[in-house]
């Protein structure tokens, strides 16, 4: 017998800053509670764009910072342009960015990363895109088996 998930409404996340974000800088969701429904898998979709010609590694990073009460996250970056801890937060993947004008979007998995969905959540992007960012959102939704 098939399972067939049901994917829930596309909601959006508010990310303060995204849309005009620095070169080399990072930003933070606000966080999404994923406890109220208990999702099988829960999804960030991630939107970037810029109207500047990329330079430099032309992507995006994408980390996700998990809590297991909603409010203790797990430790890294999510502001500032200081990388040192940047292996503390949990590495989703990239919206590669190789051309601009063009939004660029990926869908991100927190169930297929970590093997298990948090109580809550907050993803952080990292521009690494060569320029400022001149566009960005983000939408979360929730899979569950009906």
């Amino acid at each position: 017998m098939a399972i067939n998930p049901t994917v829930g409404t596309r909601t959006s996340v508010t990310v303060t800053g995204l849309s005009t974000l620095a070169n080399i800088t990072y930003v933070a969701g606000t966080a999404v509670t994923h406890n109220t429904n208990k999702p099988v898998d829960h999804i960030y979709e991630v939107n970037v764009a810029t109207t500047n010609a990329v330079a430099g590694n032309k992507q995006c990073k994408v980390f996700i910072q998990a809590s297991l009460d909603g409010t203790n996250f797990t430790s890294g970056p999510t502001s500032g342009t200081t990388t040192t801890d940047e292996p503390d937060l949990i590495f989703l993947g990239v919206v590669p960015m190789n051309t601009s004008t063009t939004t660029h979007s990926q869908v991100f998995s927190i169930g297929q990363k970590l093997g298990f969905i948090p109580h809550t959540s907050k993803i952080v992007i990292f521009n690494d895109v060569g320029v400022a960012l001149t566009s960005g959102t983000v939408f979360y939704s929730e899979i569950s088996i009906p």
